[in-house]
């Protein structure tokens, strides 16, 4: 099945649409993308977090160990090695923001690591981050894809209580508790979150120290400032930051004493100072500070009462201040743009390009050397965070929360929602769809999501918000690629509320939007449902474009794709047919539209029984593909399995043997072994192999795969039975020898 593209076709998911008999009538495709408008006024529609668990012991320092934590850290050290008791383990490690808790987690990370403890880390900076690392624990933890559609946080604890080793998560930065619920309640222990039992313990640090938001769940541990008799180890804070030249010991001990004892603010000032010196002094300015005397001056000028957190705050300021001194004139500018995003890590390589700033007031003259030496200028002081990219995935830039507070501004967040909206719909950010761009949507998701959540707040203009629903139609279809079916369905919905009140209910923009929904509802099984909308759809597409528009032909393509799911084969074969001349009038016989069309008409043809000409009309598809694609892209892996099965019908056993192997050895990489496709695939595998008389690795690949579907879907399941069926067969030929 296919989506609109730029006029119609798309890539998507297969689907396994088993009858009877032990024979697979399935892996249906979509060959093209998912519908995704780029310009929400352009009538044709042209041409969805990346997630860590890895605990990020690379930010430990052996040089500057923690100060002033040795009671905390024996504390949670003797909570964690206890027994567990009935009430199960969670630790929540609670204080201001900058008084150290993600350091703590961190030593303690370590030291469990070292023991031979297993190990989580997760974000919990924003809803959708968390949701995805989660997930990911949960499929560390044993989890199927399968199981996680549905009840995940109920899976994830399932799946954590059945670990006979010791293990540790650490839920980092969850100064929101609320986004702890989940689908149930953080205080009532049925959230996200939960004590963990057995060998397990769950370490959460946040702001948040109320009890009526832990209830008697959590077991709290308060941290707080460096303050009173531990203003030596805060002193020592700085010490290890700042140059020997700053000062003496008394001179440190004084000016922590001024900043409250905060780790953050010491480790901010100490670099301050070592940037400071670092500068030859005919290029300073004349009141810059390089002393721990001379920067508590600089506070003490008319900040007779400053609390923590106003130090913390007037700490940033002066290390913008450095920066604009030292030729960095729009690191001000820069820092509340950034400011401006999500609390989430900006994939900054995409966003922050010379051509995307042109609209950005000051930061328009920043050529692309300017802005990473503004960037690097920042991230010397600590203001913020230029992470490496992993394998096949973006850098991304992050900023502490605090620093974010104080220095977010009004106004900046409309700029900010355009340089999203830019960076989603250029060329470079590729199709959301399409695995090789994954990485960067997982990252742009949430920052767009953000982005249309708070689009009244940013005083965004009516000529931008159908730009920011264009980007977040694509989030939307991210979703649907990464199988989040009901979250997709919640984002398309929330889109159309916004356009139908923009351009109304028939607009080419919202029927976009209402056609991606009917894939949705259809990926979700309400195949009755997702008919109607495209009808409905259908009707308004035609009475606007005409019968042969790309659009209608995208929507009819989906309708007859529907038919032949449900069966409706004649009719399907009529329509699809129909559709494909239609395509080839106004695209060429190679583009992605008119070859998912010609796939999804010889899936239909090799059903009916024509295996001859459904065999010629797959070669020919993937030779297209080959070239175009390569062999391993999700669409020419469809085809490929589509072609195995028609040689296993037509007899050429070994050939279609070595399809099904190579298209497996992908999925299984690419998706696991307990994925549909991949499951699909080996049950296709198993019974070439027992057609080619190899009856016990026939047996034993059934009994794999049974047994995985029984978990997930059932015994009493359809694809159960059938493959069970298959199972019985082969059982009694081995018997028979």
């Amino acid at each position: 099945m296919s989506g609109e593209q730029e006029q119609a076709g798309g890539a998507g998911s297969r689907v396994d649409n088993r009858l009877t008999g032990g024979t697979v009538h399935g892996h249906v495709v979509q060959a093209g993308r998912a519908d995704i408008t780029l310009r929400m006024s352009d009538p044709a529609a042209p041409a969805a977090v990346a997630v860590t668990v890895t605990p990020p012991l690379g930010l430990r320092d052996p040089g500057r160990p923690l100060r002033g934590r040795e009671e905390t850290l024996e504390r949670l050290e003797a909570e964690l090695a206890a027994e567990p008791g009935a009430e199960g383990r969670l630790l929540a490690l609670c204080g201001m923001g900058g008084c150290g808790k993600t350091a703590i987690a961190l030593e303690v990370a370590a030291r469990r690591s070292a023991a031979g403890c297993r190990v989580w880390w997760v974000e919990a900076r924003n809803g959708p981050a968390l949701e995805a690392a989660l997930r990911a624990v949960a499929r560390q933890a044993g989890a199927t894809q399968e199981e996680l559609e549905r009840d995940t946080a109920d899976l994830l604890w399932s799946r954590l209580a059945r670990l006979d080793t010791p293990w540790l998560l650490v839920v980092d930065n969850a100064d929101d508790p609320a986004l702890l619920d989940g689908p149930g309640s953080l205080s009532a222990g049925t959230g996200w979150i939960r004590p963990a039992t057995g060998p397990g313990a769950v370490l959460v640090t946040t702001r948040d120290s109320t009890r009526a938001t832990w209830g008697q769940v959590a077991r709290l541990h308060l941290l707080r400032p460096l303050t009173g008799g531990r203003l030596d180890a805060a002193a020592r804070i700085l010490r290890d930051h700042a140059p020997a030249s700053a000062g003496t010991a008394d001179e440190a001990h004084a000016l922590a004493a001024r900043l409250g004892g905060l780790p953050l603010a010491l480790r901010l000032a100490g670099t301050y100072l070592e940037q400071a010196n670092r500068t030859p002094p005919s290029f300073r300015a004349p009141a810059t500070p390089t002393t721990y005397t001379g920067y508590l001056r600089a506070w003490e000028d008319g900040l007779d009462r400053l609390d923590p957190g106003h130090a913390l705050a007037r700490t940033w300021a002066m290390s913008v201040a450095l920066l604009e001194q030292r030729s960095h004139g729009h690191a001000r500018a820069l820092l509340e743009l950034l400011a401006a995003f999500a609390d989430a890590d900006l994939p900054y390589t995409h966003l922050l390009t010379p051509d995307r700033l042109a609209d950005s007031g000051p930061l328009a003259a920043l050529d692309g050397p300017a802005i990473w030496q503004h960037l690097t200028a920042l991230a010397a002081l600590g203001l913020v965070e230029l992470l490496d990219a992993a394998p096949d995935t973006p850098p991304v830039l992050r900023m502490h929360p605090l620093v974010r507070d104080a220095s977010r501004t009004r106004g900046t967040e409309a700029d900010a929602a355009r340089l999203l909206i830019a960076t989603a719909l250029a060329d470079d950010s590729g199709d959301p769809q399409d695995p090789q761009f994954w990485p960067l949507w997982r990252l742009l998701r949430p920052l767009i999501l953000d982005a249309f959540q708070r689009a009244d707040a940013a005083g965004l203009t009516e000529e931008a918000l159908p730009g920011l629903s264009a980007a977040v139609n694509m989030a939307g279809c991210h979703l649907m690629a990464e199988g989040l079916n009901a979250q997709a369905l919640a984002v398309f919905e929330a889109v159309l509320v916004v356009e139908r009140e923009l351009v109304g209910a028939t607009h080419p923009n919202v029927l976009v939007t209402r056609h991606n929904r009917a894939l949705v509802l259809r990926d979700l099984g309400e195949s009755t449902q997702a008919r109607a909308e495209l009808e409905a759809v259908l009707a308004v597409k035609r009475e606007r474009f005409g019968e042969t528009h790309v659009q209608v032909l995208a929507t009819r393509h989906e309708l007859a794709c529907l038919l032949y799911v449900e069966g409706d084969l004649a009719v399907a074969r009529t329509e699809l047919q129909e559709v494909l001349a239609a395509l080839r009038r106004v695209l060429e016989d190679t583009a992605p539209q008119v070859l998912a069309t010609r796939h999804e008409l010889a899936c239909v043809l090799g059903e009916l029984g024509d295996l001859a000409a459904a065999r010629a009309a797959f070669e020919e598809v993937l030779a297209v593909m080959r070239e175009r694609q390569g062999t391993t892209h999700p669409a020419a892996l469809a085809t490929r399995y589509e072609l195995a099965r028609v040689l296993r019908e037509q007899g050429e056993l070994a050939q279609a043997r070595a399809e099904l192997e190579a298209v497996l050895a992908v999925e299984r990489e690419r998706l696991g072994d307990t994925h549909p496709s991949t499951l699909l695939t080996r049950y296709s595998l198993a019974l070439v192999l027992r057609d080619q008389g190899e009856s016990a690795q026939a047996r034993a690949e059934l009994e794999a795969v049974l047994a995985v579907e029984t978990e997930l879907l059932g015994p009493d399941h359809r694809d159960t039975q059938i493959t069970r069926r298959s199972l019985d067969g082969v059982l009694r030929m081995l018997e028979g020898r």
